[in-house]
Protein backbone atom coordinates (compact mmCIF):
# COMPACT_ATOMS: atom_id res chain seq x y z
CA UNK A 1 0.00 0.00 0.00
CA UNK A 2 1.61 3.22 -0.46
CA UNK A 3 2.57 5.73 1.99
CA UNK A 4 0.37 8.66 1.95
CA UNK A 5 2.33 12.03 2.14
CA UNK A 6 -0.46 14.77 3.14
CA UNK A 7 2.54 17.40 2.96
CA UNK A 8 2.44 17.21 -0.89
CA UNK A 9 -0.99 19.42 -0.90
CA UNK A 10 0.97 22.26 -0.29
CA UNK A 11 4.51 23.04 -1.96
CA UNK A 12 7.29 25.03 -0.92
CA UNK A 13 7.79 28.27 -0.68
CA UNK A 14 7.22 31.20 1.58
CA UNK A 15 4.24 33.12 3.64
CA UNK A 16 3.57 36.57 2.95
CA UNK A 17 1.13 39.31 4.50
CA UNK A 18 0.36 42.54 3.71
CA UNK A 19 1.82 44.90 5.96
CA UNK A 20 -0.20 47.35 8.17
CA UNK A 21 -1.24 50.76 7.06
CA UNK A 22 0.23 53.90 8.98
CA UNK A 23 -2.16 55.86 10.91
CA UNK A 24 -2.74 59.71 9.50
CA UNK A 25 -1.61 62.92 11.96
CA UNK A 26 -4.92 64.52 13.42
CA UNK A 27 -5.60 67.82 12.55
CA UNK A 28 -4.46 70.36 15.35
CA UNK A 29 -7.71 71.10 17.29
CA UNK A 30 -9.25 74.66 17.03
CA UNK A 31 -8.59 77.26 19.98
CA UNK A 32 -10.91 76.33 22.83
CA UNK A 33 -11.89 72.73 21.43
CA UNK A 34 -10.89 70.16 23.80
CA UNK A 35 -8.35 67.81 21.87
CA UNK A 36 -9.69 64.62 20.46
CA UNK A 37 -7.81 61.55 21.52
CA UNK A 38 -5.58 60.33 19.20
CA UNK A 39 -6.39 57.76 16.58
CA UNK A 40 -5.25 54.10 17.75
CA UNK A 41 -2.84 52.27 15.30
CA UNK A 42 -4.46 49.35 13.66
CA UNK A 43 -3.64 46.07 15.28
CA UNK A 44 -1.40 44.32 14.30
CA UNK A 45 -2.18 41.18 12.02
CA UNK A 46 -3.27 37.85 14.04
CA UNK A 47 0.03 35.96 12.67
CA UNK A 48 2.99 37.44 11.44
CA UNK A 49 3.67 36.20 7.66
CA UNK A 50 7.50 35.15 8.74
CA UNK A 51 6.04 32.77 11.67
CA UNK A 52 3.69 31.10 10.03
CA UNK A 53 5.13 28.04 9.25
CA UNK A 54 6.61 27.92 12.58
CA UNK A 55 4.01 28.74 14.57
CA UNK A 56 1.49 25.80 13.02
CA UNK A 57 4.31 23.52 13.90
CA UNK A 58 4.99 24.45 17.06
CA UNK A 59 1.12 24.18 18.13
CA UNK A 60 1.84 20.49 16.82
CA UNK A 61 4.29 19.79 18.87
CA UNK A 62 2.89 21.83 21.86
CA UNK A 63 -0.38 19.02 21.38
CA UNK A 64 -1.10 15.53 22.12
CA UNK A 65 -3.57 14.66 19.99
CA UNK A 66 -5.98 15.35 16.62
CA UNK A 67 -8.39 14.65 14.63
CA UNK A 68 -8.17 14.06 10.91
CA UNK A 69 -11.06 13.65 8.82
CA UNK A 70 -11.12 13.86 4.78
CA UNK A 71 -10.22 12.91 1.48
CA UNK A 72 -7.08 13.15 -0.89
CA UNK A 73 -5.83 12.11 -4.40
CA UNK A 74 -2.51 10.28 -4.99
CA UNK A 75 -0.70 8.36 -7.51
CA UNK A 76 -4.54 7.85 -9.33
CA UNK A 77 -5.85 6.67 -5.66
CA UNK A 78 -8.73 8.07 -3.83
CA UNK A 79 -8.05 7.63 -0.10
CA UNK A 80 -10.47 8.65 2.70
CA UNK A 81 -9.11 9.14 5.66
CA UNK A 82 -11.05 9.69 9.35
CA UNK A 83 -8.54 9.09 12.43
CA UNK A 84 -8.13 10.10 15.89
CA UNK A 85 -4.22 10.11 16.53
CA UNK A 86 -3.49 10.60 20.11
CA UNK A 87 0.27 11.16 21.27
CA UNK A 88 0.30 6.79 22.00
CA UNK A 89 -2.69 5.44 20.22
CA UNK A 90 -4.93 5.68 17.27
CA UNK A 91 -8.30 4.62 16.02
CA UNK A 92 -10.41 5.37 12.92
CA UNK A 93 -10.56 4.04 9.26
CA UNK A 94 -8.87 4.70 6.04
CA UNK A 95 -10.42 3.74 2.72
CA UNK A 96 -8.05 3.22 -0.27
CA UNK A 97 -10.07 2.46 -3.56
CA UNK A 98 -13.23 1.46 -1.58
CA UNK A 99 -10.62 -0.80 0.56
CA UNK A 100 -11.73 -0.40 3.93
CA UNK A 101 -9.69 -0.88 6.89
CA UNK A 102 -10.76 0.27 10.45
CA UNK A 103 -7.28 0.12 12.35
CA UNK A 104 -6.19 0.37 16.66
CA UNK A 105 -3.28 1.52 17.18
CA UNK A 106 -1.94 1.06 20.98
CA UNK A 107 1.44 2.09 21.54
CA UNK A 108 3.57 -0.68 19.40
CA UNK A 109 0.62 -2.88 18.32
CA UNK A 110 -1.69 -2.00 16.23
CA UNK A 111 -4.95 -4.27 15.35
CA UNK A 112 -7.08 -4.06 11.84
CA UNK A 113 -10.69 -5.39 11.35
CA UNK A 114 -11.01 -7.59 8.23
CA UNK A 115 -13.53 -6.14 6.43
CA UNK A 116 -15.76 -7.43 3.28
CA UNK A 117 -13.46 -5.22 1.00
CA UNK A 118 -10.20 -6.15 3.05
CA UNK A 119 -10.71 -9.90 2.75
CA UNK A 120 -11.64 -9.29 -0.70
CA UNK A 121 -8.49 -7.76 -1.75
CA UNK A 122 -6.56 -10.47 0.62
CA UNK A 123 -7.97 -13.03 -1.23
CA UNK A 124 -9.07 -14.77 1.22
CA UNK A 125 -10.48 -18.29 0.29
CA UNK A 126 -14.07 -18.70 0.63
CA UNK A 127 -13.51 -21.46 3.91
CA UNK A 128 -12.33 -19.02 5.50
CA UNK A 129 -13.86 -16.09 4.51
CA UNK A 130 -17.12 -16.40 7.16
CA UNK A 131 -14.48 -16.73 9.79
CA UNK A 132 -12.57 -13.27 9.73
CA UNK A 133 -14.87 -11.24 7.75
CA UNK A 134 -15.77 -8.93 10.44
CA UNK A 135 -13.08 -9.64 12.95
CA UNK A 136 -9.71 -8.08 14.41
CA UNK A 137 -6.41 -8.97 13.90
CA UNK A 138 -3.70 -7.98 15.86
CA UNK A 139 0.06 -7.38 13.96
CA UNK A 140 1.40 -9.45 16.27
CA UNK A 141 -0.99 -12.80 14.61
CA UNK A 142 0.78 -14.63 11.32
CA UNK A 143 -2.22 -13.53 9.24
CA UNK A 144 -1.83 -9.95 10.22
CA UNK A 145 2.39 -9.77 9.46
CA UNK A 146 3.41 -7.05 7.42
CA UNK A 147 0.40 -4.70 7.52
CA UNK A 148 1.64 -2.63 10.43
CA UNK A 149 4.22 -1.35 8.45
CA UNK A 150 1.71 -0.08 5.90
CA UNK A 151 0.47 2.01 8.38
CA UNK A 152 2.74 2.92 11.14
CA UNK A 153 3.13 6.59 9.36
CA UNK A 154 0.02 7.72 9.70
CA UNK A 155 -0.81 6.18 13.06
CA UNK A 156 1.94 7.79 14.86
CA UNK A 157 0.73 11.54 15.81
CA UNK A 158 4.20 13.07 16.10
CA UNK A 159 5.08 11.38 12.02
CA UNK A 160 1.70 12.29 10.87
CA UNK A 161 1.39 15.70 12.22
CA UNK A 162 5.49 16.70 11.08
CA UNK A 163 4.73 15.16 7.42
CA UNK A 164 1.80 16.96 6.77
CA UNK A 165 3.15 20.88 8.35
CA UNK A 166 6.35 20.24 7.07
CA UNK A 167 5.97 22.09 4.29
CA UNK A 168 4.29 25.04 5.59
CA UNK A 169 7.25 27.34 6.99
CA UNK A 170 8.34 27.24 2.94
CA UNK A 171 4.57 26.93 1.14
CA UNK A 172 4.49 30.43 -0.82
CA UNK A 173 0.85 32.07 0.08
CA UNK A 174 -1.28 35.18 -0.51
CA UNK A 175 -1.91 37.44 2.09
CA UNK A 176 -4.28 35.55 5.04
CA UNK A 177 -7.73 36.01 4.89
CA UNK A 178 -10.17 36.89 7.71
CA UNK A 179 -12.38 33.26 8.25
CA UNK A 180 -14.13 31.51 10.76
CA UNK A 181 -14.04 27.57 10.46
CA UNK A 182 -16.02 25.58 12.80
CA UNK A 183 -17.00 28.43 15.16
CA UNK A 184 -12.91 29.34 15.61
CA UNK A 185 -11.68 32.61 14.31
CA UNK A 186 -9.14 31.55 11.35
CA UNK A 187 -6.65 33.18 8.83
CA UNK A 188 -6.77 31.32 5.57
CA UNK A 189 -4.02 31.65 3.38
CA UNK A 190 -4.37 30.50 -0.32
CA UNK A 191 -2.30 29.50 -3.26
CA UNK A 192 -1.83 28.37 -7.02
CA UNK A 193 -2.06 24.67 -4.63
CA UNK A 194 -3.91 25.40 -2.29
CA UNK A 195 -5.14 26.85 1.16
CA UNK A 196 -4.41 26.37 4.29
CA UNK A 197 -6.86 28.03 7.35
CA UNK A 198 -5.13 28.26 10.46
CA UNK A 199 -6.18 29.50 14.03
CA UNK A 200 -6.10 33.13 14.60
CA UNK A 201 -4.98 32.46 18.31
CA UNK A 202 -2.24 31.14 19.51
CA UNK A 203 -2.13 28.29 19.54
CA UNK A 204 -2.20 28.63 16.05
CA UNK A 205 -3.63 24.88 15.46
CA UNK A 206 -4.14 23.71 11.43
CA UNK A 207 -7.70 23.41 10.87
CA UNK A 208 -7.88 22.73 7.17
CA UNK A 209 -5.71 22.20 4.49
CA UNK A 210 -7.23 21.78 0.90
CA UNK A 211 -6.29 21.04 -2.85
CA UNK A 212 -8.55 21.69 -5.63
CA UNK A 213 -7.00 18.43 -7.52
CA UNK A 214 -6.01 16.40 -4.25
CA UNK A 215 -9.01 16.82 -1.57
CA UNK A 216 -9.15 18.37 1.42
CA UNK A 217 -8.09 17.47 4.95
CA UNK A 218 -9.96 18.61 8.52
CA UNK A 219 -8.03 18.85 11.64
CA UNK A 220 -9.78 19.29 14.80
CA UNK A 221 -9.98 18.45 18.86
CA UNK A 222 -6.30 19.58 19.05
CA UNK A 223 -4.62 18.51 22.60
CA UNK A 224 -8.10 16.67 22.94
CA UNK A 225 -6.84 12.94 23.54
CA UNK A 226 -9.51 10.00 23.43
CA UNK A 227 -9.61 6.70 25.39
CA UNK A 228 -8.02 4.13 22.61
CA UNK A 229 -8.77 -0.07 23.85
CA UNK A 230 -8.59 -2.73 22.36
CA UNK A 231 -10.83 -4.94 20.53
CA UNK A 232 -13.08 -7.13 22.66
CA UNK A 233 -11.93 -10.62 22.70
CA UNK A 234 -15.24 -11.38 21.42
CA UNK A 235 -14.39 -9.55 18.18
CA UNK A 236 -10.90 -11.46 17.57
CA UNK A 237 -10.24 -13.63 15.38
CA UNK A 238 -9.39 -16.76 16.65
CA UNK A 239 -8.73 -19.17 13.36
CA UNK A 240 -5.89 -20.30 11.58
CA UNK A 241 -2.93 -18.01 11.90
CA UNK A 242 -4.25 -15.99 14.63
Amino acid sequence: MARLRLAALLTAGSLALVGCAGTETPAPAAAGTPTAAPSSTPAPPALDAAKVGTAVADAAKQATAVRVKGTMAQEGSTINLDLQLNADSASGTVVKDGLEIPVIRIGDKYFFKFTESLVKQAGVPASAAKQITGKWVSSTAKIGQGIAEAFKEFLDYKSFTQGTLGELATAKFKPGEPATHAGTPALTFSSTDGTATVAAAEPHYLLRMADPKNGAMEFSDWNKPTTVSEPPAAEMYSGPGA
